[in-house]
């Protein structure tokens, strides 16, 4: 009889640590990705910024102080004025410039047929305009003078458009009328104009700050129909297309351009850019003034005494960088007459140390942060090879020594060329507009395509960081 198979079959009892295995093993992978995710979430990662060359053209507007070479012409007698010639026009000798009317008369004629007057020719406007913009730029809602002093010259622009062109077309038949008045010639050449301030006679070295005021600044328009003593201002003559600007200069406009000869300008009022000669004097206050000489163009400020203007040669280049990766950072200094090179080119300081049989002197290379000419600037810490505390001698002589213990602020980047953030040094040439610009090729600084932290303020020194 045949033996039955199940009887070879042995039952081996099944182990329960299968399922322990396999809820270790899960919990280890969880663990690990749990733990993966909070070390990425905890990670630094910041934005960086790729150094690159730049440049900032400074525009700081300037006001000056316009002198000229002028005279103020007096009348010839006495009487009413009414003249010819228009501002800012040249005159030659013997051009006939004002009229004197003793007895009104003339007044009286022009009055009564004001409708003769021919329309405002493109100067004219252009003058009306010219003025109109000077005083948007300069009014104070609170000094209604300057208000006044506009409605006047206005009035009297036009009253002085109209006189002219009636003297103009119809000065024969005036007298043929019987209307008397005699006409004034000039006996030189130059310019004319019909502002008075007592500025005429001002050099430039009795300048003074109080003259820039221009809330004090007082003139006197001369307009047409306005009654006149004999000897008092009847119009004053520009004689020479030469002028010059006087404006104040502090320690950095000195710092900046005082020894230079010329500057390249902007005359903001009429949009014109020149290069104007430079002189740099001490005004009658003791403070110091630039005066700019120039040559033409004097055509649109022939009745100003103020104008604006910006030096637009201040082209600063360098390395480029965000004002916000910028940082402060104190380091110990130590006298540069203390630092040595080695043979293999390593900078350092002989540190004093004790041995058995004394004092001894050891090269001990560090990293320097800067060397100003003064001092060198290093880190003290506790895995630094030299430490507060630590003396420094003088190769030559030992008995020259120095302790560190002097901080002094730094200022720069943290450069992350290496993973890691590194200091480095800068020198601030100029800033504008939330940028810096930086001087190239400083010892211990910066170079062009170097990575910076975009935001110094959220780093510190020494941390590795993760890069957007």
């Amino acid at each position: 009889m045949a033996k039955n198979n199940k009887d070879n079959i042995i039952h081996i009892p099944r182990r329960g640590g299968s399922n322990v295995a396999k809820l270790i093993f899960i919990i280890i992978v969880f663990g690990y990705i749990v733990f993966t995710i909070y070390s990425y979430s905890q990670r630094s990662t910041v934005n960086y910024y790729e150094v690159e060359e730049g440049s900032i053209v400074r525009e700081q507007i300037y006001e000056g102080i316009i002198l000229r070479d002028e005279t103020v012409i007096p009348s010839e007698g006495s009487g009413y004025l009414n003249y010819y010639v228009p501002s800012g026009k040249k005159i030659a000798i013997g051009t006939a410039v004002y009229s004197i009317d003793e007895n009104g008369s003339l007044n009286e004629y022009i009055e009564s047929h004001s409708d003769e007057l021919s329309g405002f020719t493109d100067t004219d406007i252009d003058e009306i305009h010219k003025d109109l913009q000077e005083y948007a730029r300069t009014a104070s809602d609170i000094d209604f003078d300057q208000l006044y002093a506009l409605a006047s010259d206005l009035g009297a622009m036009a009253t002085e458009y109209k006189n002219m062109s009636i003297l103009s077309t119809m000065s024969d038949q005036l007298r043929s009328s019987g209307i008397s008045f005699t006409d004034c010639h000039a006996s030189q050449t130059g310019m004319i104009s019909y502002v008075v301030d007592g500025f005429e006679d001002v050099e430039p070295s009795q300048v003074e700050e109080s003259m820039f005021d221009r809330a004090a600044y007082e003139r006197q328009q001369l307009a047409n129909g306005e009654l006149t003593a004999a000897g008092d201002p009847a119009y004053k003559l520009i004689t020479s297309d030469n002028w010059r600007i006087v404006f104040r200069m502090n320690d950095q406009d000195i710092a900046d351009f005082g020894d230079s000869k010329s500057l390249r300008i902007k005359l903001t009022d009429a949009d014109i850019s020149t290069t104007a000669g430079l002189e740099t004097i001490i005004g009658a206050d003791g403070n110091s003034y630039g005066v700019l000489s120039l040559t033409g163009y004097l055509t649109y400020y022939a009745d100003d005494r103020f104008l604006s203007f910006e030096i637009t040669q201040n082209n600063v280049s360098g390395l480029k960088i965000p004002e916000r990766s910028i940082t402060t950072k104190d380091f110990y200094v130590i006298p540069s007459v203390y630092l040595y090179t080695d043979d293999a080119g390593n900078e350092g300081f002989y540190k004093e140390v004790i041995t058995e049989t004394g004092t001894a002197s050891e090269f001990t290379v560090t990293d320097i942060y800067n060397n100003d000419g003064e001092y060198c600037y290093i880190e003290c810490t506790d895995s630094s090879p030299l430490k507060v505390g630590d003396v420094v001698v003088d190769r030559e002589d030992s008995t020259d020594r120095h302790q560190i213990s002097l901080q002094k602020p730094l200022e720069g980047v943290y450069n992350i060329n290496k993973g890691y953030t590194v200091f480095k040094r800068i020198e601030r040439l100029e800033s504008s507009n939330g940028y810096c610009i930086i001087a190239r090729n400083t010892s211990y600084g910066l170079s062009v395509y170097d990575h910076i932290v975009l935001d110094a303020s959220v780093v510190g020194d020494g941390q590795i960081l993760y890069r957007n």
